[in-house]
């Protein structure tokens, strides 16, 4: 697939130095001729989806950190994941944070991108009207939940099936197209249990007080796992071109990612601000209380890839085709 090839970064100074000249009279020094290579400047285009995707760096969304003089980067919230992911095919995007499946499908159809970083640890919650004590007390219920054999679909099966629940004869899953229409769904009292994500989540819970969260995925994904980490929904991605060519920058930008997600645990009322600027259709409010229950956190491939590959190797098992088919091999990842 022909892909479009960013402008890259050459920091390279050649120096010609011309040898004086000797007399038995005088010295003659010959001026110093300087052939410097100018430096390209280069431009990288950086998104992520709506939701944890985009609040994980809403600090360098709105404050463009400088990475090198000669660097200019821009950034956008993509609303549509089909939109997103046309345009890493078409290798329009160098950088982006995506569904950590979608990188897996991506690199196994031959997409010129590497893995370099996870940071949204999911953000899915079982939530109702009245506490439940058990999982048995999940047995007949009808639970709504996002899209047929989507990511959120898998990870609910794989929960409740470790946990011996059928979900195709114990529950009824009835699906709903996206995160906003599950909401809306369950704030008007249509549905009595739903799977809704971080940051949507908060702001059902400010409509419609009486929500409780039964359950919490990443928590029962922990257990199951035995861990101390959870899936990572979400992952950073980045152009290969960009990584052999630009290798300074790319450590800069990790560092300054890594930085801004940190920024977020002291800075939820100005992350608030800075969501709303960008008209995501989040309030600050709802950023603010459901930043907690986002689970952004920046792990590098090298911490990260021992969950990588074991919730790869859940969406294998139970849906082959959301991961491309196969297991990514040592090529997927960035070593850093």
């Amino acid at each position: 697939m022909k892909k479009v090839i960013s402008i890259i970064l050459i920091l390279s100074v050649a120096l010609a130095i011309l040898s004086g000249c000797t007399s038995k009279v005088e010295e003659v020094i010959e001026p110093l001729e300087v052939d410097v290579k100018e430096v390209e400047n280069i431009s990288i285009k950086v998104a992520a989806p709506s939701g944890a995707p985009t609040l994980s760096m809403i600090r360098m969304f709105k404050e463009n950190p400088s990475l090198g003089e000669h660097v200019e980067i821009s950034y956008e919230s993509v609303q549509s994941p089909d939109l997103m992911a046309s345009r890493i095919i078409s290798g329009e995007i160098d950088i982006a944070v995506v569904p950590t499946n979608l990188a897996a499908t991506l690199y196994n159809r031959g997409i010129d991108y590497k893995l370099a970083a996870s940071s949204v640890w999911g953000v899915l919650y079982v939530v109702g009207n009245e506490e439940i004590n058990d999982w048995e007390e999940l047995k007949g219920k009808e639970i709504y939940t996002l899209g047929r054999g989507l990511t959120p679909d898998i990870v609910l099966r794989y929960i409740l099936s470790s946990n011996g629940i059928d979900p195709d004869n114990d529950v009824t899953l009835t699906y709903m197209a996206d995160a906003t229409e599950l909401a809306s769904t369950f704030v008007a009292g249509k549905s009595a249990i739903s799977v809704i994500p971080e940051p949507v989540l908060s702001n059902v819970m400010m409509k419609k007080e009486d929500t409780v969260i039964l359950l919490d995925i990443q928590e029962e994904w922990s257990k199951l796992n035995k861990g101390d980490l959870s899936y990572p929904q979400a992952s950073l991605i980045i152009k290969n071109e960009i990584i052999e060519k630009n290798p300074e920058f790319v450590e800069m930008f990790l560092q300054e990612y890594g930085n801004s997600i940190n920024w977020l645990s002291t800075n939820a009322e100005k992350a608030g601000e800075y969501n709303e600027e960008l008209q995501t259709g989040l309030s600050k409010a709802a950023v603010v209380n459901g930043l907690q229950r986002s689970n952004i956190q920046y792990r590098s491939t090298n911490g990260a890839r021992e969950a990588i590959e074991q919730y790869l190797k859940v969406l294998l098992e139970y849906s082959p085709e959301s991961i491309g088919g196969k297991l990514p091999d040592e090529g997927f990842y960035f070593e850093n």
